[in-house]
């Protein structure tokens, strides 16, 4: 299930401003530099400096940006909304990236170390042009958030 789903405008921090690492990243993004490596920057980058104005103290952010990024596959993004994990209103783009592989209804580590769970927390990424969406997964259901988005956010 998805116990946390944030939206983070790149042209707004929550906090006021951007720290110059990040500022550099989101430049870069918005310039048209979407390579796997740029995502994953500005992934761990918002990760660190932006998610924690939006989750309760306690969430355990390093969890979130352990493995790499990767795009999602369709199959994997319908799979996740048959079992109610993502919200079945997604549409699939090219521009989601999950931290995690899925198979047989479980969480998998991208490069196939064990205990995927113990030390990552599953996570999908939507970027649409100036918003990033972050889908925080688990299998508990544990709410560190509290946030909803509408359908007509994710347009």
């Amino acid at each position: 299930m998805a116990i946390g789903i944030t939206q983070i405008d790149l042209n707004n921090s929550k906090s006021g401003f951007y720290y110059n690492d990040t500022q550099m990243m989101i430049d870069k993004y918005l310039l048209g530099d979407h390579s796997l490596e740029t995502i994953n920057a500005l992934i761990k980058e918002l990760i660190d400096d932006e998610l924690p104005f939006f989750a309760e103290e306690e969430f355990p952010y390093t969890e979130l940006s352990r493995c790499n990024y990767t795009v999602i596959s369709e199959s994997t993004l319908k799979k996740l909304q048959q079992n109610k994990m993502l919200p079945s209103l997604l549409k699939y783009s090219s521009d989601m990236y999950v931290n995690f592989k899925y198979e047989n209804n479980e969480f998998i580590h991208p490069e196939g170390e064990k205990n995927y769970l113990h030390s990552n927390m599953p996570c999908m990424v939507y970027f649409q042009n100036n918003r990033v969406t972050f889908f925080i997964l688990d299998e508990d259901g544990d709410a560190y958030f509290s946030y909803s988005l509408n359908y007509e956010d994710l347009k």
